[in-house]
């Protein structure tokens, strides 16, 4: 069996070549077994097994979740292939126009990705089957043997199969990535090391990549899609252009590193760790549910990362992205609140005689009810200091509402007139009280002008302290 060392010295073209008819050739020859409909699939849009080989990017075939182009060019004496996912119709239109004159140069085949076609097909996102880790809407890594030992760990990736293990060993700078085809592969425990790196585009599907490690290196335009991550660390490295998508990305450790157009959409992300880290555009994105937690879940760690980027662009300097950090902090902190709280299930435990347990969770629900509603005013009448302006839309709401009060109401020369009525409301709200209107013969009208004066004045309060508390980082 080769050893990983030896493949990472083939040259890049060798490199490929030797998947494609090694492990690639194995991986797709199962794929057509357990995947439903996949011969159906390759049959409707003329593809062959060869065909996805030879781009020597076969991940592309399943990833994206819309139709998709795929072009061939021959501009440079060999075939080169790139994936450009349609986006609307309006980004169809300038595809067309933009490679109308280059029919000549350019070969285009326009399709739906696997799971996209086959989801609609099948009418469910439930498209891998495993014999013992249930079901899954892409592929997933459903098991690791032998974890800890870099030199004979392996991965396998649902419906069962085991990738090429290209890890445990040590690469000379990101340039020994170029040109490889690298999806589906167990990366795990790759150490790379060296600052040698080309300004050319690289794009990983699927792969293992768990304790990867980047030391002194930079890492150029690469993009990972649907791959797993766990304890990844980068040592006085620097990322440019490196974006993750729709991975798993567990305690990833930067120290004396640079994130510059760093972006994390749509992923499984969880401790992150930064230490004298220089940052400049990070864009993270969470996912509405996680494929192996759930969303309750969710919502705890993606305050915890919002957190943990707050304070990293506090450390930067950069005051908007720390105010906007901490403002989605908070806000998935109340959603973690609310889907934590359990009444229905303290009133079933209580309803099937188990009293106390049920007592004791209804109590416990009462206690974080009343943080979880005075968390959701904060966020409805200021954003938690970070929306101040929402302050003025309640104001206006406040207003209004006082007006209609006092419209329909018995106050001389007040009643039926909406001038009189917005006027009186006006000079309540902001408790200038000129005197005009004397209602103290009607004693509940009294409490209802001071109402809204005590409003007025708590609204005010609001709206200073939340402009003032956006100075604060």
């Amino acid at each position: 069996m080769i050893k990983p060392a030896d493949l990472w010295k083939l040259p890049p073209l060798e490199f490929n070549k030797w998947r494609r008819e090694n492990d690639l050739k194995h991986l797709f020859d199962c794929f057509q077994k357990t995947l439903p409909h996949f011969d159906e699939w390759l049959h409707l849009y003329e593809f062959s097994i060869d065909f996805i080989l030879n781009t020597n990017k076969p991940g592309s075939f399943f990833y994206w979740n819309k139709e998709t182009i795929l072009f061939k060019t021959n501009e440079y004496g060999s075939d080169d292939y790139f994936f450009v996912p349609i986006e609307d119709k309006s980004h169809d239109k300038r595809l067309k126009k933009t490679y109308e004159g280059e029919k000549e140069k350019t070969v285009q085949y326009r399709f739906k990705p696997y799971f996209f076609w086959a989801k609609e097909k099948l009418k469910t996102d439930k498209i891998v089957k495993t014999n013992f880790n249930g079901e899954f809407d892409t592929f997933r890594y459903i098991a690791f043997n032998t974890p800890d030992a870099p030199e004979i760990c392996s991965a396998t990736i649902s419906p069962g199969i085991t990738v090429l293990k290209l890890g445990g060993t040590k690469i000379n700078g990101w340039d020994d990535i170029l040109f490889r085809n690298l999806d589906f592969t167990d990366l795990d425990f790759l150490e790379i090391e060296g600052k040698d790196s080309l300004s050319r585009e690289t794009n990983i599907f699927y792969s293992s990549c768990r304790h990867l490690k980047f030391n002194n290196c930079i890492v150029n335009f690469s993009k990972f899609y649907a791959c797993h991550f766990e304890e990844l660390k980068s040592l006085n490295s620097r990322f440019y252009w490196t974006e993750f998508y729709d991975c798993d990305l567990f305690a990833a450790e930067f120290e004396n590193s640079s994130l510059i157009n760093f972006i994390v959409k749509d992923c499984s992300a969880s401790r992150f760790s930064f230490n004298r880290v220089e940052v400049d555009n990070l864009i993270y994105t969470p996912p509405k549910k996680e494929w192996h937690t759930g969303v309750v879940r969710t919502y705890g760690m993606t305050a915890e990362n919002y957190k943990r980027f707050r304070v990293l662009f506090q450390n930067n300097g950069h005051r908007k992205e720390a105010g906007e950090a901490y403002y989605k902090e908070r806000y998935y902190e109340l959603k973690y609140n609310f889907a934590q709280l359990e009444f229905k299930r303290a009133v079933e435990l209580i309803w099937k005689n188990h009293f106390d347990n049920g007592l004791v969770m209804l109590k416990h629900n009462f206690s974080k009810l009343g943080s979880t509603i005075s968390d959701f005013l904060s966020y409805l009448l200021w954003g938690f200091g970070e929306r101040p302006f929402r302050t003025f839309l309640c104001s206006m709401f406040i207003v209004f509402a006082y007006t209609g009060l006092y419209f329909i109401s018995n106050i001389e020369d007040i009643r039926g007139n909406l001038t009189n009525s917005f006027y009186l409301s006006s000079i309540m709200f902001t408790t200038l009280g000129f005197g005009d209107y004397k209602p103290f013969h009607v004693g509940e009208y009294k409490l209802l002008l001071a109402s809204e004066a005590l409003l007025g004045a708590f609204t005010f309060g609001l709206f200073i302290a939340g402009y003032a508390n956006k100075s604060k980082y």
